[in-house]
């Protein structure tokens, strides 16, 4: 893994890894509060000669002398004379020696700073008594207390600051570690470039995840609504990428591995957008099981393409007209059970007859997996897209659904990222509000209907 792909792992589950590293600090933080405090005291003690002219021999013999006194410190009888002392049994009580010295420190730890400051203090008192006594150590070495035992006022444990510094530390090795984990364990489809390589095929366009799109219900919705503006952006890619791919594209099946990814969403934006760029387009709801169009559009679905594939009306009676006076709209007409013998024998013709009346048409199909209807459509269409919902597919589910189209020698001309989460809004994308904002807005190209135009 190079650099960067670790640097847009960390990115894209950045959240993760930030709820990983949170959990570990809230954890450390509430054991530092669930244990007890500890105290410390420590009383220090040195070990001299009584006659200051052995002191050479004294220093040279400091490291096999200083561990008895030590061990004595600890003794069973040097506690017990400490907790007479006292009154009462002792803290913990432990030694600490200095190579090349003669300095003790005993040290006491307890939860109460008191009992922590009188078992250093009284140990170091039995001690310097049994050395004094004789009992102890070399009759010719003294044993002096050089620092008494002070009352601790701060705990040495737990180390709160330490402690969460640690665990922060921590926390994110764990929050990296899930996130790698997460992913190469990961088969959704979350970003393009998932898309790309599940699917062999160029991403067209990434539209945005926006709540907004639910509540479109006419063509200018995509022009007038601000929270859309990064959506219609998106969707001008995809007109520009697919124009620029074959400039005599004239039908267009958009279609998606199964459900819930947006497409008839997507087919009603780019034959807006489409339309708005002057070229006469048609929106045909080609899913005759659960074609959405006229419920987005808050048109009759009846008459429709149902009606005009079993010639029970004419195509000029199905067709309706928007407030977009390039854009017109054959809905899906009444449900169907299976279609998919009806669209084999009458969609290719009626498909060529709208491609000479139209310069663009847009057919919302049904997805590829679980119906075959989009497949009888693609194959007749000069292009077939794919759109794919981020988190809402796996790889798997993606790569069936190009096999599919491949087994009637269809391949799609490209794929599009549906609810992307990874395009953000702009504001080179946000028109001026206020005066002169209108001055903005595209003109309808002024073109003749089709019943006009003799058709």
């Amino acid at each position: 893994m190079t650099l960067t792909d670790f640097l847009r792992v960390f990115w894209r589950r950045k959240v993760l890894i930030a709820l990983v590293t949170l959990t570990v600090i809230g954890l450390a933080y509430g054991a530092t509060k669930l244990v007890s405090k500890q105290y410390e005291s420590t009383s220090t003690l040195s070990i001299s000669p009584r006659n200051l002219t052995n002191d050479i021999i004294f220093f040279g013999t400091l490291d096999a002398i200083v561990p008895v006194y030590a061990d004595a410190a600890t003794s069973h009888a040097t506690i017990s004379l400490a907790q007479q002392r006292v009154g009462r049994a002792l803290a913990s009580v432990g030694v600490q020696t200095f190579k090349g010295t003669g300095l003790l420190k005993i040290k006491s730890r307890s939860t109460s700073p008191r009992l922590a400051q009188q078992s250093a203090e009284a140990v170091a008192s039995a001690l310097v008594e049994r050395a004094s006594n004789g009992e102890v150590g070399i009759p010719s070495l003294k044993v002096s207390r050089i620092d008494p035992a002070a009352l601790s006022t701060t705990p040495v444990f737990p180390r709160t600051k330490l402690t969460l510094l640690v665990a922060a530390v921590l926390g994110l090795g764990l929050g990296i570690g899930a996130a790698l984990l997460r992913e190469s364990f990961s088969t959704s489809v979350e970003t393009a470039e998932d898309l790309a390589r599940a699917t062999g095929l160029p991403v067209y366009a990434e539209v945005p995840a926006e709540v907004a799109v639910l509540k479109i219900h006419d063509p200018d919705a995509l022009l007038e609504n601000r929270r859309l503006r990064v959506v219609a952006e998106s969707l001008r890619d995809l007109r520009t990428n697919l124009l620029f791919s074959d400039d005599g594209l004239r039908s267009l099946i958009v279609t998606s591995p199964d459900g819930s990814h947006g497409k008839t969403t997507i087919s009603f934006g780019l034959a807006v957008t489409l339309a708005r760029a002057g070229t006469r387009t048609l929106l045909v709801d080609g899913d005759l099981r659960r074609g959405r169009i006229g419920e987005l559009l808050e048109i009759p679905a009846e008459p429709g393409l149902m009606e005009v594939l079993l010639e029970e009306v004419d195509l000029d009676d199905a067709i309706r007209h928007t407030s977009v006076e390039t854009l017109d709209v054959l809905p899906g007409g009444r449900r169907a059970g299976d279609p998919g013998e009806l669209l084999t024998v009458e969609f290719p013709a009626l498909l060529a007859q709208l491609e000479k009346e139209y310069e663009a048409v847009v057919v919302d199909s049904t997805p590829v997996v679980p119906i075959s209807d989009a497949r009888v459509m693609a194959r007749h269409a000069d292009a077939t897209i794919l759109v794919v919902g981020a988190g809402y597919s796996k790889r798997r589910q993606v790569r069936t659904a190009i096999d599919r189209l491949a087994l009637i020698s269809v391949t799609p001309a490209a794929a599009v990222l549906n609810y992307s989460r990874t395009v953000r809004s702009s504001s080179y994308y946000i028109r001026p509000s206020g005066e002169g904002a209108e001055q903005l807005r595209p003109r309808r190209r002024r073109t003749q209907s089709r019943r006009a135009a003799g058709r």
